[in-house]
């Protein structure tokens, strides 16, 4: 398995080196090397095992993100890309974000290869100045948090062992990385949203340390409000940036710190956000169905204020998505580059349950009805299929036509 995992963060350097010498194939070296990326990452996430070599390390979740920023490498948009050999190396720098550490995730490390990933991708491709200043903003507030961790702890560690304690550094560097995902949220499938994966790892690991035994009441419903304002979020009548990726992805925090046990329908909140801005489509927001079901049970068995407002504030997010649905245009026909990115899509849709790196989602009753629903729809479209054929056409391949004696005879 650490072959496994050398090869999924050296794979997109062996594209970007394609990408140089053969320029006229270059996007599509850089894409063909992110899915072999994409492939161990997902093998290493299907092992379920932690794996180290020297200064880099692979658990679940961090094979989880790194698989998520190799299908948005597959999936950009052609016409964002400037170079794509700096998209290949920005890459590699997001791998190096998520892997960084020995066993642990090193705050210090991942902090440095996400400015670096996100540097990188930016020189990529055409940035407006609002987004890039917002991901910078959001690196720093991350890096103070860091270091003030570090100062406290002495220790680079995210979480750390001891998570009852340094809540305000957690605060900061949840903040940060949750800015940087709203920066890489501005446009879906730019060169910049590899770095959202890895910003929202960072938030997930920071995230214990915030949520401790009890959660952070004013921070979840802060969390929640912006995730209601992004669904709605609008500039001379059109959208402000990526809608459903963004409000998922927020809310999805906001479960991260919740009161109540919500870190893993949280976490598929916002994995349906990151998925969501691969497929640059407002109906993509029927992925966050599967974490908004678990996180209205895990509130529904908290109970209180807090879970009622942040519950509240989810629907909210729900009505204002279903609405930007109802008035959405045909999406174009997606490319084959899609395909990996519609699979996961797919898979998160019918077997949540089956994610174990989220952790506990009571969703095991979702799952057998996921089941029956896509038989039902596979049925229902069989029949659908056959009652439309055209019945001349079979009709008169078996009944050969009438001869032009029968017919004078018949009239």
């Amino acid at each position: 398995m650490g072959a496994l995992l050398d090869l999924a963060v050296a794979a997109p350097l062996a594209g970007a080196v394609v990408a140089v010498l053969v320029p006229d194939r270059a996007l599509d070296a850089v894409r063909a090397s992110a899915l072999v990326a994409g492939l161990c990452w997902l093998a290493l996430l299907l092992d379920a095992s932690v794996v180290s070599v020297t200064r880099l390390h692979s658990a679940p979740i961090v094979a989880a993100a790194g698989l998520g920023a190799a299908l948005l490498v597959a999936a950009v948009d052609t016409d964002a890309v400037d170079r794509p050999a700096l998209l290949a190396v920005a890459l590699t720098a997001a791998s190096i974000a998520v892997a960084a550490g020995r066993t642990a995730t090193d705050g210090g490390g991942a902090i440095v290869a996400l400015a670096a990933a996100a540097a990188l991708a930016s020189a990529a491709g055409r940035m407006a100045a609002r987004v890039w200043a917002t991901a910078a903003a959001g690196l720093v507030v991350a890096a103070i948090g860091v270091v003030a961790l570090r100062s406290a702890a002495n220790a680079w560690q995210l979480p750390l062992a001891d998570a009852t304690s340094h809540r305000g550094a957690g605060v900061l560097v949840l903040v940060g990385a949750a800015l940087v995902v709203v920066a890489c949220c501005q446009r879906a499938r730019a060169p910049l949203t590899l770095a959202a994966p890895a910003a929202a790892f960072v938030a997930a690991q920071a995230a214990p340390m915030v949520h401790r035994s009890g959660g952070l009441t004013w921070f979840a419903v802060v969390l929640a409000i912006a995730a209601t304002a992004a669904s709605v979020a609008a500039r001379a009548g059109r959208p402000l940036l990526d809608r459903p990726a963004v409000s998922l992805a927020l809310l999805g925090f906001a479960a991260l710190v919740v009161p109540g046990a919500a870190r893993g329908p949280g976490l598929l909140l916002v994995s349906g956000g990151l998925i969501a801005l691969a497929l640059d489509a407002t109906g993509a927001a029927a992925l966050g169905v599967p974490g908004g079901i678990g996180l209205g049970i895990a509130l529904a068995a908290r109970g209180g204020g807090a879970a009622f407002v942040v519950g509240a504030l989810g629907g909210l997010v729900a009505l204002a998505l279903a609405a930007a649905v109802v008035r959405t245009r045909p999406v174009p026909r997606p490319s084959i580059w899609m395909a990996p990115v519609l699979g996961v899509g797919v898979w998160l849709l019918v077997g949540p349950g089956t994610w174990g790196w989220v952790g506990p989602a009571p969703l095991h009753a979702y799952d057998a009805g996921a089941a029956r629903a896509v038989a039902g729809g596979a049925l229902c479209l069989l029949a659908l299929v056959l009652l439309g054929r055209d019945p001349a056409g079979w009709y008169a391949r078996v009944l050969p036509p009438d001869t032009p004696g029968e017919d004078a005879v018949r009239h």
